[in-house]
């Protein structure tokens, strides 16, 4: 092919290519096997083909991506309906009902074993989550003025253990799971809530639940979603009118707001869910509509994939690619492509570096596309900005927070004349730049 077409091809590719990331999502709507329902309740995956949802009074599993779903049927009665699920593989799931229960399945849904149920400690489960098949905890509203209902197993429920002690008398979930955000079994938080005459609280423990502190987060959370013990993000209401995004990077010591201004910031706050591998990237649903943000909730991009009110209740990934949305009102959605976001910055972190490095640009010269290689020993806000030789900033290439690895970025200057640039790296302390050549 000759070399000029196929620079204008490569060009062509690239324009498609940016104008779907930004404008368009691809999330298809499932409904084979699925049969109607009003609430969605609850979602959890544990690979790209195995998900179980829970809406209404029923739940449906899927072994293929979500083409398809079977439904499958659980004990009912005094166990009410299922207020949160966690899945492990096709074969081993657990559900947290709105009676108080605990329920497992090691047989894909075909039997089940009532693993905990007592009103005396609690009269509604909001979360459940297993890191394994062996590990996990659970939290319960409490009943009276006892404390809230937190319980661990290292047997994969056989047996769960109650850590209950006399502070944080009375406080639940205001917002089913939520407001509640595990990392591992030993690291999470609880946006607690009270009577109206107590403040609510974010508590944090760092020893699975023996011990509970109060961070510096001063704020009523509707979603609190942690990506490491440090990271994380609240989302509140506000009447500014915008949603009001907190974030932080210490574990909770300091706080960073961000605003999103919607026509729909009255709408309750539904999910958000960090894309796994990219903790910059974020989703985001209410009731009315799904947003996504690439730099860590400071700026969102609304995504227009429906045609109508979403009714969005939850959203989970298993990988960068790959999840699912559960809405309200018989709604369902997939996608195996990050919603048709197309990323260009992927991190490397087979090995955590040493020290702060900015390598050369391969290739140099370039034309059009070269990567970027830089390594952070430690997280941290980063910034990677691209100068031409009067010091003026071309483009942004990164400007987010990111946690410690190696990262390449790859570059597509097809917009720029040939010319010498600048690239400059900050991230912490350090600040290191180099030349690059683009020739056309």
């Amino acid at each position: 092919m000759n070399k000029h077409i196929l620079k204008y091809f490569i060009f062509f590719l690239f324009c498609i290519y940016s104008f779907n990331a930004t404008i368009y999502s691809q999330w298809t709507q499932q409904t084979n096997g699925l049969q109607p329902w009003n609430r969605g309740n609850a979602i959890d995956a544990c690979d790209s083909n195995t998900a179980i949802i829970a809406v209404d009074s029923t739940l449906f599993k899927t072994e293929d991506g979500g083409n398809t779903w079977q439904k499958v049927v659980y004990p009912s009665g005094g166990n009410g309906e299922v207020a949160d699920v966690s899945i492990k593989d096709k074969d081993h799931f657990w559900i947290a009902t709105e009676a108080g229960g605990i329920l497992a399945t090691s047989d894909g849904g075909s039997s089940w074993s009532l693993q905990f149920y007592d009103w005396a400690k609690t009269k509604f489960m909001d979360y459940v989550k297993m890191f394994d098949l062996n590990n996990g905890v659970a939290i319960g509203d409490a009943v009276g003025n006892n404390p809230f209902l937190f319980l661990t197993t290292s047997n994969g429920g056989n047996n769960w253990v109650s850590a209950n002690y006399n502070d944080f008398q009375g406080g639940y979930s205001e917002n089913l799971w939520r407001p509640i955000s595990f990392i591992s079994e030993s690291i999470g938080y609880f946006n607690i809530t009270y009577n109206w005459q107590f403040p609510k609280q974010l508590l944090k423990t760092t020893d699975g639940g023996k011990s509970w502190l109060n961070t510096n987060y001063n704020n009523e959370a509707g979603v609190i979603k942690f990506y490491t013990e440090n990271l994380g993000i609240g989302l509140q209401i506000s009447s500014n009118p915008n949603y009001t995004f907190h974030r932080t990077t210490d574990g909770g010591n300091n706080w960073e707001t961000f605003y999103l201004s919607s026509k729909d910031y009255l709408v309750g706050p539904s999910d958000i869910e960090f894309v796994p591998g990219h903790p910059s990237e974020l989703w985001f649903v209410n009731l009315v509509n799904l947003y996504f943000s690439s730099d860590t909730g400071r700026t969102w991009t609304k995504q227009n994939f429906y045609n109508g009110n979403l009714n969005g209740s939850e959203i989970v990934f298993t990988d960068s690619n790959h999840g699912w949305l559960l809405c309200d009102s018989s709604k369902v959605f997939h996608t195996s492509n990050n919603g048709g976001i197309i990323t260009a910055i992927t991190p490397n972190k087979s090995n955590t570096p040493t020290q702060y490095l900015l390598m050369q640009n391969y290739p140099n010269p370039f034309n059009p596309t070269t990567i970027i290689h830089y390594a952070l020993p430690k997280a941290g806000e980063v910034t990677l900005r691209l100068y031409d030789m009067l010091g003026r900033e071309v483009k942004t290439l990164v400007n987010e927070y990111k946690t410690e690895g190696v990262y390449d970025v790859t570059f597509n200057a097809s917009d720029l004349a040939s010319g010498v640039y600048i690239y400059q790296l900050k991230a912490g302390n350090f600040v290191a730049s180099k030349k690059l050549l683009l020739m056309k």
